[in-house]
This record gives structure tokens, sequence and C-alpha cells, in this order.
């Protein structure tokens, strides 16, 4: 299972803005791994995560 940064991501939490590209870039590299799946944290400060997950629909 892989983690999406909705929050954002570096090695200092946040440093990297969790833009929809990046996160779809992430969504793919998840794919061509051969990953099933990845985590979508909840949070006040994240992106919602039903509209994160639904944007990963059009990758195909």
């Amino acid at each position: 299972m892989w983690c999406v940064p909705t929050h954002g991501d570096s090695r200092y939490l946040g440093a990297r803005r969790a833009s929809d590209h990046y996160l779809r870039q992430i969504a793919v590299a998840a794919d061509s791994l051969g990953y099933y799946g990845v985590l979508l944290f909840a949070g006040r400060s994240r992106k919602d995560p039903w509209i994160v997950a639904a944007s990963f629909f059009d990758l195909a």
C-alpha cells in the first residue's frame, strides 16, 4: 500500500505542495509499480480524500 500525501510531501512535512498534477504523478507511479491501492488520509488541512480518489479514475 502506498500513501498519497494530500497535505504536501518532502523530508519536512508540507514542503512540496500537494497539487493535482503531483498527486496524479504519484497515482500513476503506484499503478505502474503494481500497487492495488493507495492510502488517502483525511484531515482539516488536507485535500478531501473522496475528491482526490475520484480524480484518479480518468487515468486509464
